[in-house]
């Protein structure tokens, strides 16, 4: 099975993911990036760090099932990552989600947000300014009307709640 999880910037999504691999076991799909490393992030387990030269050789050869361009570097997903056994976490940009969703009706999509005042508190919280969360709040408006094209959505106003939701619909979505 094959899990997109997607959502606005700051809506917890990591936190979730890394919440969940604590209780049921899955492959994470590590994206591909043109975005450089940040200090605490490791190269292989949160993305594939690659040059642009490296990507679009990539998009050439047909490796990629999606990418997109997102805050000026490219982010993408590779055929290999989906070919894992068991169940196949993704965490993705909303277009990007959105395209395999329409793409491959196998995929299930679950769509993660908050409100809005909580959600400007994480990135002020992560140091961003005004102008910056000014530019995440409209694109998290409009990527928030692409919510319905998930098969479920889930607020995530306590992440413990969110992760347990997560995996009550996995369970339910492998007895079927």
């Amino acid at each position: 099975m094959i899990l997109i999880i997607t959502g606005p910037s700051g809506v917890g999504k990591n936190t979730i993911i890394d919440a969940l691999s604590r209780k049921i076991k899955f492959n994470f799909s590590v994206s591909h990036t043109t975005r450089p490393k940040r200090v605490s992030e490791v190269n292989g387990k949160d993305y594939h760090f690659i040059s642009n030269n490296e990507f679009h050789n990539m998009i050439n050869n047909n490796e990629l099932v999606e990418y997109e361009e997102y805050g000026g570097y490219i982010y993408g997903t590779s055929r290999l990552e989906l070919q894992k056994n068991g169940l196949v976490i993704l965490d993705l940009e909303v277009n990007g989600a959105t395209k395999l969703l329409e793409s491959n009706s196998e995929f299930i999509g679950l769509f993660i947000d908050i409100d809005d005042k909580e959600l400007v508190n994480r990135l002020k919280n992560r140091g961003h300014n005004s102008e910056f969360i000014a530019k995440r709040m409209d694109l998290a408006d409009k990527q928030r009307n692409h919510k319905d094209k998930f098969h479920f959505k889930i607020d995530n106003v306590d992440i413990n709640t969110s992760v347990n939701e997560i995996i009550d619909i996995i369970y339910k979505l492998e007895d079927r």
